[in-house]
C-alpha cells in the first residue's frame, strides 16, 4: 500500500490500523510486515525460460533508469553489471539463427516470436549502455522484424509465447504492432525510421476504428505518448477513463470477458491476473512518460493507479508473471520519475502495537532503494504506522492450507507406482505417475507450470526427473519440482522416481498442484502418499 497523505509529499502524520484474522483451516503461518522505500524488492523470478531470463535482466537495468537512480546510490549501480551480463549472455540460448528468440530457443519444432525479438532487441539495446554487447545480435533482430512487416505497416505475427490470455476480442495484429512500436521506440529509433514511421501510420488509421479492445487500447496510448503524438493519446485515454474501474480510491482496468472469481477465505485479496496488471501498467505508462510533464490531473489519476498496481505485488516484489512484472516495475520506476524530489523531505514511519513502540524507520535519498522490514509479533493484533512524508508499505501474511477445488480448466490424476505396499522395495523406492490434460475454453493453455512437493523425507531421483527435463524443456529442484508444458484436450501422462532418504513417521500426503502460469487462478490440485506409508507388507 501507498501510504500519502496527498499527492505531493506533505510533511503530515497519517495513522493507519491494520487488523488480521486467523484462518480456520490455517497449518501453520508466518506473518511479517514490509516496509519498502521503492516498491522493487527483491528479484522476482529466477531465470529457466526466455521471457524469465529477461525479467531478470530487465529488472536488473531498472534501477539505473534516470528516474531510479541518484547520485547518493550510483555506487550500488555498479555491482550490477556483471550480473547484466550474465543474462545477456544466457539471453543468447534462445536465439535463432534467423536472429530472432522464442521461449525455449532452437528446441524441438519450436520457432521464432516476434513478441519476445521485439523484447530482445528493446532489452540489447538498453543493456549496450552499460555492457559491451556484439551489435550484430541487435541488428540480427532489427531485420528479422523489418521482414515481418507487412505493407500496411503491421507486422505479422510468428511463433507462439505460451500465452492464450489476451486471445479473444483481441485483434493480434494491431496489438502486436502497438507492442512492437512501443519496443522501437524504446530503443530508441526516430520516427523517421521506416519501421517506426510505417507502423505508427497503421496504428493512427486503426485508431478510427470504433470497437477496439481495452488491451489494445492501453498499448496504442502508450505508443502514441512515446512518439508524442498527443490527439491520438489524448484519444485513447479518453475512451480508457470510460471502461476505468474506481474502487477505495484506486484506479485499474479489466478485461470484459474475463468472469472474476471469488474465494469465501478471511482476508483472502485474490491477485489480479497477469493480462489486467498489464494492461493497467500501459495506461499509467501512458500518464507519466510523455515529454512534458504530467498535469496535476493526470498525476492524480497515475497515483489513485499506482495504489491499485501497488496492491497486486507479491512479497517479493513481482507480480503475477514475467510478462507484466516487466512492464509493471517499468511504470513503476517511471512513476517515481516524475513524483521524486532530490530535495525533499525524507519519509518517516513509526510502527508500533498499542503503546509499544515495534520499529522506526527513515527513509531519504541515501537509503531509498533498501528493502526494510519487520516482523510482527502477534497475529491477530492491532498495529498503527504514523507516517511522515510518503512511503510505500506492505503486509505478508504466509500460511499452509490446502486452496478449495473449483472448477478448473485442468484434469489432473495423480498416482504412486506401486499403488500398495507390494514389496521390500516400496518401501523405499517408487514411482509418481501423473496425467494432464486441458478441459478449458482454448484449444491449448497458456504455460502450465506443474508443482510437485515431495513428501517429507523423500527425494527424487534425478536421473528419472531429467528425463522429464528433456521433454519439457525446464524445470527447477528443490524440495518442490516444477515442470512446464502446454496442456491439450489429449491426456499427457509423466513419470519419475522418488526414494526414501530420512524415515518419517506420521507421513502426510503432498501436493501436486498444475495451474495456468499467466492466470494463477486456473488450477487443479491432486495428492499423493507414499505405498507404504500406513504399515508394512
Amino acid at each position: 500500500m501507498g501510504l500519502c497523505p496527498s499527492v505531493s509529499p506533505n510533511v503530515r502524520v497519517l495513522k493507519i490500523a491494520l487488523i488480521k484474522s486467523r484462518p480456520l483451516s490455517q497449518a501453520s503461518k508466518e506473518s511479517r510486515r514490509f516496509i519498502r522505500s521503492n516498491m522493487f524488492g527483491t528479484n522476482p523470478y529466477e531465470a529457466n525460460s526466455d521471457t524469465r531470463n529477461l525479467l531478470s535482466l530487465i529488472t536488473l537495468f531498472l534501477p539505473t533508469h534516470p528516474g531510479c537512480v541518484i547520485n547518493q546510490i550510483l555506487q550500488h549501480v555498479h555491482g550490477l553489471i556483471s550480473r547484466i551480463f550474465t543474462g545477456y549472455q544466457r539471453q543468447l540460448n534462445y536465439k535463432h539463427n534467423d536472429g530472432s528468440y522464442s521461449t525455449f530457443g532452437e528446441r524441438g519444432s519450436m520457432i521464432g516470436n516476434t513478441w519476445l525479438t521485439a523484447f530482445v532487441l528493446k532489452s540489447f539495446t538498453q543493456a549496450a549502455a552499460f555492457i559491451f554487447l556484439d551489435q550484430k545480435h541487435i541488428i540480427d533482430a532489427q531485420i528479422f522484424l523489418t521482414l515481418r512487416q507487412l505493407e500496411d505497416g503491421s507486422f505479422q505475427k510468428i511463433g507462439s509465447l505460451l500465452n492464450n490470455a489476451l486471445k479473444g476480442g483481441v485483434d493480434d495484429r494491431i496489438s502486436l504492432t502497438a507492442y512492437i512500436t512501443i519496443a522501437l521506440l524504446e530503443m530508441p529509433l526516430p520516427l523517421t525510421h521506416v519501421l517506426v514511421r510505417n507502423a505508427l501510420h497503421f496504428l493512427e488509421t486503426e485508431a478510427q476504428a470504433e470497437e477496439i479492445h481495452v488491451y489494445t487500447r492501453a498499448l496504442m496510448a502508450y505508443a502514441f505518448t512515446l512518439a508524442g503524438n498527443e490527439e491520438k493519446r489524448q484519444e485513447m485515454l479518453d475512451a480508457l477513463q470510460k471502461l476505468a474501474v474506481k474502487e477505495d480510491g484506486s484506479i485499474h482496468w479489466e478485461r470484459p470477458e474475463k468472469q472474476k472469481k471469488t474465494l469465501d477465505l478471511p482476508y483472502y485479496h485474490p491477485q489480479a491476473p497477469s493480462a489486467e496488471v498489464e494492461m493497467t501498467s500501459y495506461v499509467l505508462l501512458a500518464y507519466v512518460a510523455k515529454e512534458l510533464s504530467p498535469s496535476q490531473e493526470e498525476l492524480i489519476i497515475a497515483t489513485a493507479i499506482v495504489k491499485w498496481l501497488t496492491n497486486q505485488q507479491n512479497p517479493n516484489g513481482g507480480f503475477s508473471s514475467t510478462q507484466d512484472t516487466v512492464v509493471a516495475l517499468q511504470a513503476l520506476c517511471q512513476y517515481r520519475t516524475i513524483t521524486y524530489s532530490k530535495d525533499g523531505v525524507g519519509a518517516k514511519v513509526t510502527l508500533s502495537s498499542g503503546d509499544v513502540s515495534l520499529a522506526k524507520f527513515h527513509v531519504d535519498s541515501t537509503n531509498s532503494l533498501l528493502l526494510q522490514c519487520q516482523d510482527l509479533p502477534s497475529v491477530p493484533g492491532d498495529y498503527t504506522a504514523e507516517v511522515t512524508g510518503c512511503i510505500f508499505m506492505q503486509t505478508s501474511l504466509r500460511y499452509n492450507i490446502q486452496p478449495p477445488q473449483e472448477e478448473s480448466p485442468f484434469k489432473l490424476i495423480v498416482q504412486t507406482v506401486p499403488q500398495n505396499c507390494t514389496g521390500p522395495k516400496a518401501h523405499q523406492t517408487f514411482d509418481i505417475a501423473f496425467n494432464i490434460s486441458y478441459t478449458g475454453q482454448r484449444v491449448v493453455s497458456n504455460m502450465a507450470i506443474v508443482q510437485i512437493k515431495m513428501l517429507s523425507g523423500y527425494i527424487p531421483v534425478k536421473s528419472t526427473v531429467k528425463l522429464v527435463h528433456t521433454f519439457f524443456g525446464h524445470l527447477l529442484i528443490n524440495p518442490i519440482i516444477y515442470l512446464g508444458l502446454q496442456v491439450s484436450n489429449l491426456s499427457q501422462s509423466y513419470s519419475f522416481t522418488v526414494e526414501l532418504e530420512t524415515p518419517v513417521q506420521g507421513l502426510k500426503p503432498a501436493l501436486v498442484k498444475v495451474y495456468d502460469y499467466y492466470e494463477t487462478d486456473d488450477f487443479a490440485i491432486s495428492e499423493y502418499i507414499a505405498p507404504c506409508s500406513t504399515g508394512g507388507v
